[in-house]
């Protein structure tokens, strides 16, 4: 710690931020009145049409689903949320699809209006912190370019300076506080992303002048994929290797650096900030592939964010961690509370993806049983029914499982700033959101794009929103963490602990694998179902996916010990029991935990309509796991013979009817508002064709000639032969 500055820096900074904060933001807090059930400006009536048929076969109330599964605060504060987009006229949609230009200017606009609205303030925050993910929720259902921008210039970047910088930056926190200058996040470079260790831009530390150096030596190590800083950045959070005198190397540091002029936008001498382009999607985000390059770019000492590592006037370094890779760990904090909140956001895509193709396959008729003049919905067909059902479970399931981990990592941030030791925990919360992320994302890929196909060529419109939702949501199976390198994390931290003997409750405050406590018995369980009923009980499913975790972890450990008995180190080992093992092993736990979360949610609940039907959910949604991984389950001799797989089959054949007739009632309790959903095959009225011919038709353009119709008729451009 530099000479002169307070005990405790954290304390410090986020003092001067709550101060800042709280001057400039109001306490809003909603104290509404009446039964939320009675709010027709949350939960309206639906308009007739050809849904109706299936709300009446529902044996729930689609409301009581809503509250059962986020409450009534989570509901009022995303409602207020959309209920003020559908007012603004900055929020209203454009008939003609926008070029990037126009895509940015109004992801930039919408931020500052979100800030400047200030739905969820910090007071807001301190009362009811878990209120965020409701706010998360809200904005990210309408616009994911806004809401990324929005959380990386007033989450990720000022909880970085946060939880790694000092009280000397207490400046640059207030200007945050008052939407003065705007934060990115920059560590990835064009040669090196994961491999964090391997960055290659400088900071070396000049003892005359008490200034670091940023310089980048050549394109390769130029920063890239930082949000924000294409176009509208002010600040950055730079990671760079540290040099101090003598060229004695002190590993990959953080940085608070200045980009552009806060008033001017324009870039400072010595930094070269360039944007190379469009995206599949999110192109809101000025990050393309925006790249950063700095030429011997001087900012001040006091600009290294200290919490794992400071230096004095003379440029002697010291830090409580002398382990470069932990000491790194550590200022990479923020990645994982940036994993969790990814998988609310796959929530979010995945919801509004199924509500579209659940409501358009009610929706939709064709073809029926012959000598009926009635053509059928095509939701009646089970091999639709097949392709929509396992998805909706699947986002039920997550709808639970991103609100636990939200909250758990939001109580271990409020933990860590009174002080509490909290590594326990945050061990644990890296481990699991490395798995999760992971799972999150690709079900939500996997999801949206069986939604997609399961519209047909409706669903190939634009218009529909699914081909954005596809796009937008790609990223997030890369950003923070790629999938299929960030899942190793998860596979490492559970090997370790099964390779150590540790003891699983005590490594485990999150409960996500104190069950493996008695592996050695669980790994002799065998299936006793028997029925096709007894396959969907829920405890036996339980059973059944703790035996498959303990099974996994046991095969992968068995492989990591032969590999080293062979002579191969840890690296080769790592890389050499990925396919098959470690892999696998980091997926199962992550849909274990949520299927585990969803299941102590549900037999939690007292009874009711919407507990049987959540039953019926669950139940689903674990016998899908079973038969997704029953090749292991007869390896492992879980299953005694042939037809025990059969039974599960059977099991998920019987639920398929029953789900079927409740499904539209299931994403009338997840949908966002029509005006949030923004797609003419989803709207709450199932009246798509309508919707369609109004969207078909208000299209710029749509009667009119083309202004290049000479060049079918005449063909002036082709040269013909001379005769």
């Amino acid at each position: 710690m530099a000479s002169g500055e307070g005990e405790n820096d954290e304390t410090h900074i986020l003092h001067t931020l709550l101060t800042a904060l709280g001057d400039c933001y109001s306490l809003r807090k909603e104290n509404p009145d009446g039964n939320i059930l009675e709010d027709n400006k949350i939960f309206p009536e639906f308009r007739g049409g050809p849904l109706d048929t299936y709300r009446q076969r529902a044996s729930f109330c689609y409301k009581r689903m809503n509250v059962l599964l986020e409450g009534e605060e989570h509901i009022r504060l995303k409602h207020k949320v959309w209920q003020w987009m559908e007012r603004h006229p900055d929020y209203q949609r454009e008939p003609e699809s926008p070029s990037m230009e126009r895509v940015r200017e109004l992801a930039n606009k919408r931020q500052h209006l979100l800030w400047e609205q200030q739905f969820y303030g910090v007071n807001e925050y301190l009362g009811s912190p878990h209120l965020l993910l409701a706010f998360g929720q809200a904005i990210f259902s309408y616009d994911f370019s806004s809401s990324v921008k929005f959380g990386l210039s007033t989450g990720m970047f000022p909880s970085t300076l946060i939880s790694n910088g000092s009280g000397r930056l207490g400046k640059y926190v207030a200007k945050i506080a008052d939407n003065r200058i705007l934060g990115a996040y920059a560590l990835t470079e064009i040669s090196h992303g994961t491999n964090a260790l391997g960055m290659r831009t400088r900071a070396t530390y000049d003892v005359k002048r008490q200034e670091f150096v940023i310089h980048t030596p050549d394109f390769e190590a130029a920063k890239c994929w930082v949000g924000n800083l294409g176009k509208t950045c002010t600040h950055a959070i730079v990671y760079a290797q540290l040099f101090v005198p003598d060229d004695k190397h002190q590993g990959l540091q953080a940085f608070l650096v200045p980009i552009r002029d806060e008033r001017t936008l324009l870039p400072f001498p010595g930094v070269t900030v360039g944007d190379m382009g469009e995206k599949i999607g999110l192109n809101g985000i000025d990050n393309g592939c925006s790249f950063v390059i700095f030429n011997q770019y001087r900012i001040p000492r006091a600009n290294l964010l200290s919490k794992t590592g400071d230096i004095d006037a003379r440029g002697n370094y010291t830090s409580q961690i002398k382990d470069e890779r932990k000491r790194l760990g550590a200022s990479l904090g923020a990645l994982s509370v940036g994993r969790v909140n990814i998988t609310a956001i796959t929530y979010v895509a995945l919801s509004k993806a199924v509500t579209i193709a659940t409501r358009y396959a009610a929706s939709r008729r064709q073809f029926g049983p012959p000598n009926n003049q009635a053509e059928w919905p095509v939701i009646e067909y089970q091999s639709q029914q097949y392709r929509v059902i396992p998805h909706l479970a699947t986002t039920i399931a997550l709808r639970v499982a991103t609100l636990w981990i939200g909250k758990e990592s939001v109580d271990l941030t409020m933990k860590s700033f009174t002080g509490e030791d909290t590594s326990q925990a945050g061990m644990e919360i890296h481990a699991i959101s490395s798995a999760l992320k992971p799972v999150a994302t690709w079900a939500a890929r996997d999801g949206i794009q069986e939604c997609r196909e399961a519209c047909g060529g409706h669903g190939y419109l634009k218009a529909s929103g699914l081909g954005d939702l596809r796009n937008d949501n790609d990223a997030n199976c890369t950003y923070e963490g790629e999938n299929n390198t960030l899942i190793q994390q998860a596979s490492n931290w559970l090997i370790n602990q099964r390779r150590n003997n540790v003891d699983f409750d005590a490594v485990s405050p999150l409960d996500t694998i104190s069950f493996l406590k008695d592996m050695e018995i669980l790994l002799q369980e065998k299936g006793l179902e028997r029925t096709p009923t007894e396959t969907l009980d829920a405890h036996n499913l339980l059973k059944a996916l703790n035996w498959l975790t303990a099974w996994q972890l046991e095969t992968t450990v068995k492989r990591f010990e032969q590999q080293q008995r062979e002579g191969k180190d840890t690296f080769e080992t790592r890389n050499n029991i990925q396919v098959f093992a470690a892999q696998k092993l980091s997926i199962i736990y992550g849909e274990r935990t949520i299927y585990y979360v969803f299941y102590k949610f549900v037999i939690g609940l007292p009874d009711s309509a919407e507990k049987q039907v959540l039953n019926q959910v669950l139940s689903f949604y674990g016998a899908y796991l079973v038969i997704k991984y029953a090749a292991i389950f007869y390896q492992g001799n879980y299953f005694r013979d042939g037809s025990h797989a059969e039974l599960y089959e059977m099991g998920i054949l019987g639920l398929l009817p029953l789900l079927k007739d409740e499904a539209i009632a299931l994403v009338d309790a997840i949908a966002p508002t029509d005006f949030i959903l923004n797609s003419p095959l989803g709207m709450s009225d199932g009246n798509i064709y309508q919707h369609l011919q109004r969207t078909i038709v208000s299209t710029p353009g749509v009667y009119e000639r083309p202004h290049w119709w000479r060049d079918v008729t005449y063909k002036d451009y082709l040269k013909r032969a001379k005769m």
